[in-house]
């Protein structure tokens, strides 16, 4: 009866938290986007408080500034470049749609259908496609104004946060016993220690990622360069998918656009290579272990971040969960938990 009563709160507490986590989304999105902006920047704040003898309060404001600066500017690229690409569209439209028809009396070629039938449903096929292309980069265009709202209300929570850091710490502080203390005081700083170590390693490895796309998309002269060297770079950020979106979109663009068997081949190969040395060099040299979590946990939190918050959940579901892998190692009751998703303690099954 008591298991059972156990397993029904878990259940109701699970339920609840799905709950709050999805409607309150417009809310909790920019705030904890702007948690872990704010723990990239407290060294920078500190720099400023410490070195230039700025007070809290205006350290707190040079630092924002810097931040609104550096991310504003990747943003408005970003959008300038979906802008061109949306105005593009109407011109490529033909390119792209030749590229379907080649591709269409390729495939056609190993069918039975008739000529008809084939040219018939082919056409339909095409038309849907380019529909759902048009449609996503209009949708994607048209979300800006959201984004950019999203984006500030986010640098106000950095600002308010940087400001007020020390009164978080001494909340937490105050509802600890004196035994405690030490304890909470280490699960904050390891908290903070990875937001700040996974936010930092994943811009580093975005921005080699970045320095070796634009080159060889200058180089091949693929079109949209810029927009996909940014979005590449960005989506990257997404474990497991984002690297594999990041590659597979640069190669379709060259398949459209190329024209050219040969020189699509070795700009795929030169794309696979770069996806190589991100996935096996840069992410362990730079980022180590930063999340400690196993695959399967990291695979599960992109699903349900997915579906609890879109992409925004693929992004930051997997560095809290990291987070409260940390929490609950000094919690008795929920150990088990934290052992399970972590990526320790694995072993071989037993023959």
């Amino acid at each position: 009866m008591d298991n059972l009563k156990k397993a029904n709160q878990v259940l109701l507490f699970l339920a609840l938290l799905f709950t709050f986590l999805y409607y309150g989304s417009s809310f909790l999105i920019p705030f904890v986007f702007g948690i872990f902006f704010t723990t990239l920047i407290i060294p920078l704040s500190r720099f400023f408080q410490n070195r230039l003898n700025l007070n809290h309060i205006l350290a707190a404001l040079a630092s924002t500034i810097i931040l609104f600066v550096a991310a504003g500017s990747i943003l408005f690229l970003l959008i300038y470049q979906i802008n061109h690409f949306v105005s593009d569209f109407s011109d490529s439209r033909e390119q792209i749609q030749s590229f379907i028809n080649d591709l269409q009396e390729q495939i056609s070629s190993l069918t039975n259908l008739s000529e008809y039938e084939q040219n018939e449903i082919w056409k339909k096929r095409s038309k849907g496609v380019m529909d759902i292309i048009e449609s996503w980069a209009t949708g994607a265009f048209g979300n800006i104004l959201t984004t950019l709202g999203n984006f500030l209300i986010m640098l106000i929570y950095v600002f308010l946060l940087l400001i007020y850091r020390t009164k978080f710490t001494k909340f937490a502080m105050m509802y600890s016993e004196n035994k405690d203390k030490a304890e909470v005081r280490d699960i904050l700083h390891k908290t903070s220690g990875v937001a700040f170590q996974y936010l930092l390693g994943r811009i580093k490895v975005m921005g080699i990622l970045s320095i070796m796309y634009i080159i060889t998309f200058l180089l091949f002269d693929l079109p949209y360069a810029i927009l996909l060297t940014i979005f590449g770079a960005l989506i990257t950020i997404i474990p497991y998918l984002g690297p594999l979106i990041s590659g597979l979109l640069p190669v379709l663009f060259a398949i459209i656009f190329f024209g050219d068997i040969q020189k699509t081949v070795i700009f795929a190969i030169i794309v696979v290579i770069i996806q190589l040395i991100e996935s096996y060099v840069l992410e362990p040299l730079i980022m180590g272990k930063q999340i400690e979590l196993n695959p399967l946990a990291v695979i599960i939190m992109i699903i349900i971040g997915g579906m609890v918050w879109g992409l925004a959940g693929m992004i930051l579901f997997v560095p809290m969960f990291a987070m409260f892998k940390i929490i609950s190692a000094h919690i008795s009751s929920l150990r088990p938990v934290g052992f399970l998703v972590g990526d320790s303690g694995a072993k071989k099954p037993e023959k």
